[in-house]
Parts: C-alpha cells; structure tokens; sequence
C-alpha cells in the first residue's frame, strides 16, 4: 500500500457526558487526533496535595454504577490512581492489568507512564500556563481528580473535555497512547478548557461559536499550543505545520487550520508572558472571540491589533521568536506564495493565497547587491473581480520587508499601511534572503464563523509593482536558448522518529531548473499536467521508473535506493509537491536507524521537441539523524 497522510477522526461522544454545550461545538472540541511522540516532556515543578486528598467524582450519567463491583462498566478494581488522576479502564482487559504481557499488543497500554506524564502536563497547565487556580475553593481541582477512561478498542479514540460542568475528563483508546507523548497533552489541555468554565463560570472557556456560528476552531488551536510547551520540537515536525503554511493567509480563527494555526499563541504570549492564553480563556466575555478577548486584556484597539498582526507575521518569516528560533531554522521562509504577472509588469496576488482579515502573504524576492534601495508600489484592490466580496469601506493592508543576513540576523523594514503606497528598503550588507510582507487589515475586525464556506470569508487582494528586485521565482528564458540536462546533488537530514514518519523539505535552485529546462516553475508544473514533462523515480542502476508508490508524485526506497512499495522493506520515501517544486524526504517509523545513510533518486524529463528529451536529476544523499 502507499503512505498515506494520517486522517481526523472525531468522535461521537454520549451526549449525557457533557450537557453544557451544543452539539456541533462538541464535536469540534471533543475530537483529536494528534500522533505520539517519543520525546521526553518538558518539566515544570510538581503540584503538590496531600497524599489521596482528592475525592473522584462519579458523573451523573454513571450514578446507578457500583464502582466497587468489579462486573461495573467502570469500577475501582480496574482503575490506577496519581495524585490529580484516576484512569478506568475497560472490563475488556478481564483481570489484567492494561500493562500485562496477557494483554494483545494492540491493547497494552503503560498505566504508570501515563499517569506519570498526565501529572506532568497537569503541572504544566497549572503552573506554567495558569489555565486553573488550585488555592482552596478556587477550583473543583482542589476537591477532585481528573478522570480517565481507557476503552479496549482497535480505532482511534483520543477525546478529552469534561463532566457534568464539574471536573475535566478525557476518554482513550490504546493506539493514542502508545506511546504516551503529545497526544495526552493535547487531550488534558482540552480538561483544561473545560474545567474553566467549571471554576469561572460566567461566559469564560468560549463555550460557545463565533460569528453567529456555533463553530469554534480556538479549542484546537489552544489545545495544540499547550501540547506543545511540553514537547517543544513537534511545533514544526508535526503534520499540521504543513496546514499551517498552506492556510496562513486566512483568519487566525480559521477552520480549515483549526489544529494548525497555534502561532499566535506564541506571538502573544512573547509579548505578554506566557500565561496570557490563560487569562484570554478565563477572561473571555460572550460573544467575544479570542483576539477580541486579546485586545480588551491588553487594552488595544483595531488599529493597533493590525500592527501587531503585521509584526507578528514578520516575525514568522524566520520565526524570529525567542520559543521558535533555533527549532525553527530549517523551517525559514516557507510559506507558499502565488501571484499572477500583469502586463504593466506588476504582480496580483491569486484568489487560492489572498489574504483574510488577519492573514498574511510571505513574499521571498531577488536579493540585489547591498545597498541597492527596492521599492514597492502597493495598490489594494478591495472587491477585484475573482475575489471574495467585503465591505470595502473597510479595506485596509500592512506591508514591509523582512531580510535574513549571513549570521542570522534579522532586519526588519519600517511598516506601511493604507489602501496605496511606496515601501522601500535599502538592502543590508551580507544579505542571504529578503521577503516582502502583507497582511489583511481593515479598520473594522470581524469574527471568522466557522461556516465551512470559503467563498464567504473576508479577502484583501492586492497588487505590488517592485523596482530593483522582483519576485523569488520570476524568471526569464533568453529566446532561443536550449534545453539541458542538470543534475542536483542534496544533502538532505531526516530526523529520527519510531513513530512518525518524520520528513525534511528540499527547495531546489528554482533559477538553474528553470534556465536548463528552458520552462519556468509555472510551465513545469503546467507540464507535468499535460504529460509534457514527466516525473519518474531513478533507480540505482540508472534506468527510470515511472511508477508511483508513495503520495502523489512520490516514491518509497530500500535500502539499496530502488523503488520500493510501502510495507517491510522501504526505508525513506521522496514526495515531490509539483505547485511548490519542493521535496518531502522522509523515513519509515522503525526501518531506520539514527545515523543511516540512504543515496535516492527522481528525476523530470521534458521532451522539448518529438523525440529531444532533457532531464532534471534530483539526487538526494538522505542521512538519519
């Protein structure tokens, strides 16, 4: 079989579990599925109670259960407890522990690792991110235990909310703890949420939609943030980064990212302190989303909220944070970029990347020698014909440049604003990269409603004319110019993964492809569609093969570096995206070890003229680190 991306899986809980919300919100909030992974926790200093102070509460739904008669649904004698934690699991596992060698591997499940780690995340949450004050009659955290509940079961199960608007409690199946990583914590960060509601009452926890949508994607997105402060690296390494990258130029608040868009938080809390989610969730008043929570918190109004929106998204150009800097240097500059040329030489951003209200473009542009002054002339183009319909008495843009230097360093332009306008920027000496930046930013901020309708949501098209530099990937071939065979030798580092399978992605010399081709990025990936260019997999004896074994334009190898399909013997795979001409290179969670070296190989033939071919080598040297 072919790899295949992971799929959402959201269940379907028993609403007598959680009578405090309506049902499309429910699922939103109720459902994960976040992979596991092997790193270890971060730490943060314990939470301690007295020894079995806490009592375990018994949900309304379960009153006529005997918890102390082992054939109960749920009983005590199939149950393991930590200080803030009490896990059931099901009659299923008979008179084994979850643990027991007895237990079918698919079914075994680690208690005391589990209850290990939820106590760290709990700590985390409690100390770190201030989503619950313990002090005595603050919290129902402070007469109760969490509750857990493991199902013996072979689907997905990883659901965490609460009961009865009392205490926090999550319901598991094994494969989403095996092993025990960010999955729990994303889960238990959903216990958090929930038990806001618990302890604040009022109209805190955003129990409810935004935009007169009974959707609410901030659960998801939160739950992924708290996840990830204890296991750092999996902000860039996980699935969702891609969504992330593939959807930035909508609302932060947008569905389609709704587990993906979790920046914000670490832009806000660089500015306010780590605990401001925190206060965001327990602070909320209804109907207000989270940035209209952020801005009453901090006292700013739309203006300043659209400065902080460009300011933030300049930062994302090199994750230019003190949380995301060193984890995200492999990640710099890659959100996608589409633009059509205009006659007058001018570039309008497509209706597939045009910025909503608080959404962004990343532009990358030529770098011109030092000194050189670039300049942008910028026209806002609210209600373009293509695009989504807005009031465009509203209309409003942020725009600037960002610049990368050889030592890391980062330069940012000053920001311009307004419907029209010149931006310039004197490029720096020893400059490596320079992007030009927008965001969507009109005077008046709407909600996003989860509607699961993009041809309502809010759009900002635009048009940018730049002197002294131009587009990344705006090239030219000298008429008359003939095509050649090029060869790219990479040396590309996956990192290690026993559960994922973990990728690195390649940018390949756009210019040098496109002048031996004789095809711009554009006419390639046309080319593709057409079967004008092909795209095979390259042997290691040499000889091409045109057969598909991974997603899309993409391929599993051995060992030896020969195609291969997905199962015992493939060991790292190469997926081509043809938009971006970029390539996924990863490895098979338990064929590899750390240290492996495998040599791979892909190719692009374009037959210029009935029977002259020329090929594009793609050679890439895959080390497992």
């Amino acid at each position: 079989m072919k790899k295949t991306l992971r799929t959402r899986y959201i269940n379907t809980l028993n609403i007598r579990a959680l009578m405090w919300f309506i049902i499309p919100l429910l699922s939103v909030i109720a459902g994960c599925s976040k992979k596991a992974n092997l790193e270890e926790p971060t730490k943060v200093p314990p939470v301690i109670n007295k020894q079995d102070s806490l009592s375990i509460y018994i949900p309304k739904e379960f009153k006529q259960l005997n918890f102390n008669d082992s054939t109960s649904t749920w009983n005590y004698r199939h149950s393991k407890q930590s200080e803030h934690f009490i896990v059931f699991w099901d009659l299923k596992y008979g008179s084994d522990s979850p643990n027991s060698a007895k237990v079918p591997s698919q079914y075994r499940v680690d208690i005391d690792d589990l209850l290990q780690k939820a106590e760290l995340f709990y700590q985390m949450n409690i100390n770190t991110l201030k989503f619950a004050d313990v002090e005595k009659g603050k919290s129902n955290l402070a007469k109760y235990k969490m509750l857990i509940f493991l199902y013996y079961e072979d689907q997905w199960r990883a659901t965490g909310a609460g009961y009865d608007d009392v205490i926090g409690a999550l319901w598991i199946s094994p494969a989403a703890v095996k092993p025990v990583g960010s999955v729990l914590a994303h889960e238990i960060g959903h216990c958090f949420q929930y038990q806001i509601f618990c302890d604040e009452g009022g109209s805190s926890g955003f129990r409810y939609g935004f935009g007169d949508k009974p959707g609410n994607a901030f659960w998801e997105q939160t739950a992924q943030w708290q996840s990830f402060q204890s296991y750092p690296s999996e902000v860039f390494t996980t699935y969702d980064f891609g969504v992330y990258l593939d959807n930035c130029h909508r609302h932060i608040n947008h569905e389609d990212m709704r587990y993906a868009s979790y920046f914000i938080h670490y832009y806000w809390a660089s500015k306010h302190g780590i605990d401001i989610i925190g206060k965001i969730w327990r602070q909320a008043l209804k109907p207000e989303d989270p940035i209209q929570a952020y801005m009453r918190i901090t006292g700013i109004n739309t203006e300043q909220l659209n400065d902080e929106i460009y300011d933030g998204a300049a930062k994302f150009v090199t994750w230019d944070l003190d949380a995301l800097r060193d984890l995200g240097a492999n990640y710099i500059g890659r959100q996608p970029y589409e633009f059509d040329k205009l006659s007058d030489g001018s570039f309008q951003v497509k209706y597939t990347r045009c910025p909503g209200t608080t959404g962004y473009n990343i532009v990358p542009l030529k770098v011109p020698a030092s000194g050189t002054v670039i300049n942008a002339q910028f026209t806002g183009l609210p209600n373009a014909s293509g695009y989504n319909h807005v009031d465009a008495s509203v209309a409003g843009w942020r725009y600037g440049y960002v610049a990368l230097l050889n030592n890391g360093t980062r330069v940012y332009s000053p920001m311009s604003k307004g419907i029209t306008g010149q931006s310039a920027f004197t490029v720096p000496a020893n400059c490596s990269k320079i992007w030009f930046v927008v965001t969507g930013a009109p005077s008046t901020y709407a909600q996003h409603a989860w509607d699961d309708d993009n041809t309502n949501d809010e759009q900002w098209p635009y048009k940018v004319k730049f002197t002294n530099t131009t587009l990344f990937n705006d090239f030219t071939v000298e008429p008359g110019t003939k095509p050649k065979d090029i060869t790219f030798n990479i040396n590309v580092k996956v990192p290690f993964d026993a559960v994922n399978y973990s990728r690195s992605t390649v940018t390949v010399d756009l210019e040098q492809l496109t002048q031996a081709l004789t095809l711009t990025p554009k006419q390639i990936t046309e080319g593709l569609d057409s079967k004008v260019v092909k795209f095979y997999a390259v042997e290691s004896n040499g000889n091409l093969n045109a057969q598909t074994t991974a997603n899309g334009y993409g391929h599993w190898f051995n060992a030896a570096g020969n195609v291969i399909n997905w199962g015992n013997d493939a060991k790292v795979f190469s997926e081509m995206d043809a938009a971006k001409l970029t390539f996924d290179i990863g490895q098979f969670p338990n064929h590899v070890s750390k240290n492996d070296h495998f040599d791979i190989s892909q190719a692009l033939v374009y037959e210029y003229e009935p029977g002259k071919k020329v090929q594009a080598t793609f050679k890439f040297s895959v080390t497992i680190e």
